[in-house]
This record gives C-alpha cells, structure tokens and sequence, in this order.
C-alpha cells in the first residue's frame, strides 16, 4: 500500500503540500484520519435520496427493503449503514484496516445495531458470491490501492450481488477537488497529489471522463443505468460528483 510521491506545488486553493513525500501508506493514511472523529458523520443526504425518493430517475421499491442484505463497500464509520437499518435491511460492510473495522464496528454496537464488517479491498471483498441484494459503493470504488485493474473492481462489486441485486455507486467528476493538481500516471488513472484533507496525496485513482466511460466500465455485468449529478460547492471545495445506480445482470 506504499506510494513515492513526485515534489508538488503550493496548489490554487493555497495549500502547500510537503515535497517528496515518500512511502504512502493508505491504511495509515485512513486509520489516522478515521479514528480522529470522535463522532459519527451523518449518513450521505444523497444515499437517502435514492433510497428514500425517487432519485436519480428511478422509484425502488421500499416495501422490500426489510431483510433484504446490503453491503456497504467502504463503509467508513457506519454513517450510511445507520440509515440503512432503518429500512430494515441487514447490515454488511467492508474497510481497508482491522482498527477501522473494530472501531466503526463498536459505533454500531453503542448504537444498538448489528453489523457483520470485514477487512476487505475494492479488488477483494470477502463475502460470498450473490450475497447481497443491494450493494452501496459510496466515495469508494475508484480508489486503486496497489491494483491498476479497475475491472477487478467492477468483477467484485458483481460478484458478490445476486442477479437483479441493484449497485450504488457515487464516482467524482474529472472537475472535483479532488483531482485538482493530480497527475496522470497512465490513461484512466490520476496520482493524487493535492488532497486538501492530506489523507490522500500518493494514492492513485480511477478518473473517469464521462458518464459514457462509467456505463461501458460496468456494462459487462451490469444494467439498466441511471445517472444524476452533484455539483456543488460544499466547504468552499468543487464538489462535483456522478452519482450512479444499476442492476446486476
């Protein structure tokens, strides 16, 4: 999970990253940003739309949510998996280390809520084959690791829904902040360089350029699109997102 990263530059935002910065470690990265929050963040307001409403243009059926399982793939602190709960359905999820898990995993437990979540990657997520009936990828599927495969990713989001089992997926734009000063390292995937969190600077993403490159990404296993867009300005930062849902072939 180690990374050398280029010298960069004080960036637009005014942010001056460190030069060299050597060895990235993701999982140290996001163990030291995570169990800084001493709280639990709020779940996403657009996980709640499409769940909830009828958006991006489509109306699930909220009747069969109760007992349906659904995993969270890159869970965080649980935030999204305590909206999900109240739909009735059972709760499954994964992160990148064992104090993440461990710690998101008590969250629940002071909360009342049971929640099976296991260490797992976006390339290798460690539960069954058509195990769940809906799959939340939520900021999550586009970050690589040490894998430059991003069909490996796609693969395991597939594998482990069951047939007509509907994926949630929320992808940054090419515009995001987050993207702001990357490099491209090779076609489809920018080295993060600018992270005004500085949780990601060295980790490489899956850039995608339009809603066109995401369909014919997921196509081979799923179907049935519909796309809705964030853009926005949230915390004076270009919050700018594809916001993605389909259905497992």
């Amino acid at each position: 999970m180690k990374k050398r990263v280029n010298e960069c530059v004080t960036t637009a935002m005014g942010l001056t990253i460190m030069e060299k910065k050597e060895d990235y470690d993701a999982e140290a990265e996001w163990n030291k940003a995570h169990l800084a929050q001493n709280e639990m963040m709020f779940p996403s307001e657009y996980v709640i739309r499409i769940f909830k409403g009828k958006y991006p243009g489509l109306n699930l059926d909220k009747t069969a949510f109760k007992g349906m399982k659904v995993c969270d793939v890159g869970c965080g602190d649980g935030a999204n998996l305590t909206f999900l709960n109240k739909l009735g359905m059972k709760l499954f999820g994964i992160e990148i280390t064992q104090k993440i898990v461990d710690d998101t995993v008590l969250k629940l437990k002071r909360l009342g809520l049971a929640a099976d979540v296991r260490v797992g990657k976006n390339d290798y997520v460690p539960f069954g084959d058509a195990a769940f009936d809906y799959v939340l990828s939520w900021n999550a599927c586009y970050y690589m690791g040490q894998s430059r495969d991003f069909g490996k990713h796609v693969h395991e989001l597939a594998r482990i829904a069951k047939p007509g089992g509907v994926l949630v997926l929320s992808i940054p734009k090419k515009t995001c902040f987050i993207y702001v000063n990357s490099r491209r390292e090779s076609p489809g995937y920018a080295v993060i360089t600018s992270d005004p969190f500085n949780v990601r600077n060295g980790e490489v993403l899956r850039i995608f350029e339009n809603e066109e490159e995401i369909r014919a990404a997921f196509e081979p296993y799923f179907e049935d699109f519909r796309f809705g867009s964030i853009h926005d300005d949230c915390f004076g930062l270009n919050y700018h997102w594809h916001l993605v849902v389909c259905k497992r072939k």
